[in-house]
């Protein structure tokens, strides 16, 4: 199955944002992926309904039988979980997919699929997504897509790099801040992990995220400021 992932450069204007990614969409069709996953675009997210079906007819106008995951909304609290053609997937976004209780949730469900939008902060934030969520797919499903935006400010969750993660490997990642569209072939679904594996711990720059977003001093065990 081909599978697409668009990696996407914020612009900060909804206008700007919506050609951007309907091009995008267009590039994964005529290469002839069967499902499309978007990222996270914070222009997009307070779009109201009449705006988003526009988008959404836009898109879909394109892609002639592929199936569309729409994953900009940034309301959704807890993971969300549904059938689609990757299988039982799940949605994740921000801090979610960092909470240790929230993550072996996904253990327990035998998910084929998971889309991680962390939502990354800075560059080191964003290497750091990439190596946990590595140590964690084996244990979670096999496909885990870590979408993500590029392109913004310090801390407002678009610094992140998009990856295709199958079967515990790397086998696509965004080359830069620029619009990316990672395309793969790939075997679906994997067989799943084996009960009982080990979830990595959180690394230091991603616990410091999590303590200050829910108003903790991070603790460690040398002087540290990974900010």
């Amino acid at each position: 199955m081909k599978i697409a992932l668009i990696h996407h450069r914020v612009r900060g204007d909804a206008s700007v944002d919506s050609d951007a990614l309907v091009d995008m969409a267009r590039r994964a069709c005529a290469a002839g992926a069967e499902a499309v996953v978007c990222p996270h675009v914070p222009s997009l997210a307070g779009l109201e309904p009449p705006e988003r079906e526009a988008l959404l007819a836009r898109i879909e106008g394109c892609l002639d039988g592929a199936a569309l995951f729409m994953s900009f909304r940034s309301d959704e609290i807890g993971p969300r979980i549904s059938q689609s053609p990757l299988g039982r997937t799940a949605l994740v976004a921000g801090d979610d997919c960092l909470q240790e209780k929230v993550v072996r949730t996904l253990v327990a469900e035998g998910l084929d699929t998971v889309v991680w939008r962390v939502g990354a902060e800075s560059e080191l934030q964003a290497e750091a997504v990439l190596e946990y969520a590595l140590g964690c797919s084996p244990a979670i499903a096999g496909l885990l897509l870590v979408a993500e935006c590029s392109g913004g400010e310090d801390h407002d969750g678009c610094r992140g790099t998009s990856a295709v993660i199958h079967a515990g490997q790397m086998v696509a990642e965004a080359t830069g801040v620029d619009d990316d569209l990672l395309l793969a072939d790939l075997d679906l679904p994997v067989p799943a992990s084996e009960p009982g594996l080990l979830l990595p711990a959180l690394p230091p720059i991603l616990a410091q995220r999590l303590a200050v977003h829910e108003g903790r001093k991070p603790s460690f065990d040398y002087p540290a400021d990974l900010s």
